[in-house]
C-alpha cells in the first residue's frame, strides 16, 4: 500500500511506541498546526510523569505509523473528540477498542460512522 503522507499529515507518538510497546490510548483533536492531523498515540507503559515530558513524544508521518501500527490508519478519519483505549486479550494481542467518552466497547466502523453523522 502506497501511502500519502501529505494527504494524512503528521501524528504525535510516545517514544515508547516507537521502541516497541503496545499502543494503549489515542485520541484526536484539532490541531493549530497544519501540518499535524490531530492524533495523539501513547502507549501502554506511558505514565502521567512520562506524558507531562515533551521530550518522550516524536513527530511521524503515515509511512511510519503504517509500519508501526497500520490499524491507526484505519481509524485515522474518525472525528476530531474521539478518545479511544486500546485492548489486548491475555496474549497481548489487540482485541478492540473502548471509547472512553461513550464508556462503551467500540469497533472501527462505530468508531468512523460518528464522522459521517456530524
Amino acid at each position: 500500500m502506497e501511502i500519502n503522507n501529505t494527504e494524512y499529515g503528521s501524528f504525535i507518538v510516545s517514544k515508547n511506541v516507537m521502541h516497541g510497546k503496545a499502543i494503549g490510548y489515542t485520541y484526536r483533536q484539532e490541531s493549530e498546526i497544519p501540518e499535524l492531523n490531530g492524533w495523539t498515540i501513547y502507549s501502554v507503559a506511558d505514565d502521567n510523569q512520562f506524558v507531562k515530558d515533551h521530550k518522550n513524544f516524536v513527530i511521524l508521518n503515515a509511512d511510519t505509523i503504517n509500519t508501526v501500527s497500520p490499524m491507526m490508519l484505519e481509524i485515522f478519519d474518525a472525528p476530531y473528540g474521539t478518545d479511544l483505549c486500546w485492548k489486548y486479550d491475555e496474549k497481548g494481542q489487540f482485541a478492540g477498542f473502548y471509547d472512553m467518552n461513550q464508556r462503551k466497547e467500540t469497533f472501527i466502523d462505530d468508531i468512523l460512522k460518528k464522522k459521517s453523522k456530524k
